[in-house]
């Protein structure tokens, strides 16, 4: 995933944005970021409109505004009501009380670990996180 930042321009009864190549795997994260998958980013950038101010940014350099935005944070509830379709929070207080290696605690765990792998997944998927 290229992550580009982007500025849109509304001119008389035209909006110009970030263009996108046919078929492309895009996400926008922010009013002014996405995330794209393309090969060239030269050509990406080439079939920019100029207004529109379009600028690749490394991973690194957005990490904190991708971790700010409203599809991780709709990643971490998916994850959570997963969690809470099957154990309710006295049931998770309780296996916090019981030995690590007790059964059902371990059973708890095992789910969870799921459930998060489920949303780190996602977030890989969706260029998230790295």
């Amino acid at each position: 995933m290229k992550y580009f930042k982007f500025k849109t321009v509304i001119e008389d009864f035209t909006t110009k944005s970030i263009v996108l190549p046919d078929g492309a795997v895009a996400y926008q994260y922010t009013e002014d970021l996405a995330g794209v998958e393309v090969k060239d980013t030269s050509a990406f950038l080439a079939n920019q409109h100029a207004q529109c101010e379009v600028t690749e940014k490394t991973y690194e350099e957005v990490e904190a505004e991708l971790k700010d935005c409203l599809m991780y944070h709709d990643i971490n509830q998916i994850v959570q009501r997963m969690i809470a379709s099957k154990y309710q929070i006295a049931d998770e207080i309780m296996f916090l009380k019981l030995p690590v290696d007790h059964s059902e605690r371990v059973a708890y765990q095992a789910y969870v670990n799921v459930c998060r792998a489920y949303g780190r997944a996602m977030k890989i998927e969706k260029g998230l996180i790295q």
